[in-house]
């Protein structure tokens, strides 16, 4: 009896040891914090960050808001800035935009810019590739005359990452993109669209008619590759071949018409290099110059695009 009395405080002793240390194990509690930063007003981020404001008044962004005609202002888009007006010393507090991840760079854009061009935005080939409005669009320090763009126009914001199309416009034939008498946009939307690369129209030929419509039709005898894309023998920016072909006439045909009616030899190097060798139709005598209306015919005795 008297080694069960003597249990009993040792129990007591070795339960108050685990209670300390599980108290002190668990994880304390989270300071407790101010009340939730307020909005200050755009005149208030003014008073120190002036450059900024004296070019935003000149934007679309800010005419209005500094004009005191409208409730937007640096908050709708920074957020709320009573926090970093408190301490503007702490870099945590600074309701900056450019430091967040891309999409939600993108999402403070999307609360006013949502519908119209951008409405395929999510999803489109630019937002997959990790890029936000930020990449080509800037509110402060925009170079542009339109579009608040980082570059001076929209093409060179599109050749910055697409080098290859750049190389492409300064060929021999090219659609007068660097002439600035058309603009990538012009074809191109680059918020997204519900069509490949991005054009603006429901297909290639579509887009290559709100120009080129002497190629629309309906013809009566139409011609089966043009009816189907201009892309099976046009390259849209720029090619060392008239007319933006991708390779020259006759060869250009001769990649279909290699065996019908006339003979199917390739006029090529391999003909060319010997002159007994050469088709008679290498020189002044090409494909067009009997099927001159390549892209269809309303002639009625015309089934080969002759007229």
């Amino acid at each position: 009896m008297r080694s069960q009395h003597l249990l009993v405080p040792l129990f007591a002793v070795a339960f108050l040891a685990m209670a300390q240390v599980g108290h002190a194990t668990q994880t304390p509690p989270p300071p407790v914090t101010g009340s939730a930063p307020t909005y200050v007003g755009s005149d208030t981020c003014a008073t120190c960050h002036t450059e900024v404001a004296d070019h935003l008044k000149n934007t679309p962004h800010g005419k209005a808001v500094f004009a005191g005609l409208s409730s937007l202002g640096c908050e709708t888009c920074h957020g709320p800035g009573s926090a970093h007006v408190a301490n503007p010393d702490d870099a945590s507090l600074r309701p900056r935009i450019d430091n967040k991840d891309v999409k939600l760079q993108s999402q403070v854009c999307q609360k006013c810019h949502e519908g119209h061009a951008q409405f395929f935005w999510n999803g489109s080939v630019h937002e997959r590739r990790g890029l936000s409005c930020l990449s080509c669009h800037s509110v402060h320090a925009f170079k542009s005359a339109n579009a608040q763009l980082k570059a001076a126009d929209t093409t060179e914001a599109c050749i910055t990452c697409h080098k290859d199309v750049r190389a492409e416009m300064w060929k021999n034939s090219h659609h007068p993109i660097r002439e600035g008498k058309v603009s990538c946009s012009d074809c191109h939307n680059p918020h997204g669209s519900a069509t490949p690369k991005m054009i603006k129209a429901a297909s290639v030929n579509e887009q290559c008619y709100t120009c080129h419509a002497e190629k629309r039709g309906p013809f009566l005898w139409e011609h089966a590759p043009v009816r189907e894309s201009c892309l099976n023998c046009h390259t849209p920016h720029g090619s060392n071949h008239l007319k933006l072909q991708k390779t020259s006439v006759p060869f250009l045909c001769q990649q279909c018409h290699s065996n019908t009616r006339h003979p199917g030899t390739l006029y090529d190097a391999t003909t060319l290099a010997d002159q007994s060798k050469a088709s008679n139709r290498i020189f002044n005598r090409a494909c067009l110059d009997c099927h001159a209306m390549i892209h269809g015919s309303n002639h009625p005795s015309s089934p080969y695009l002759g007229h």
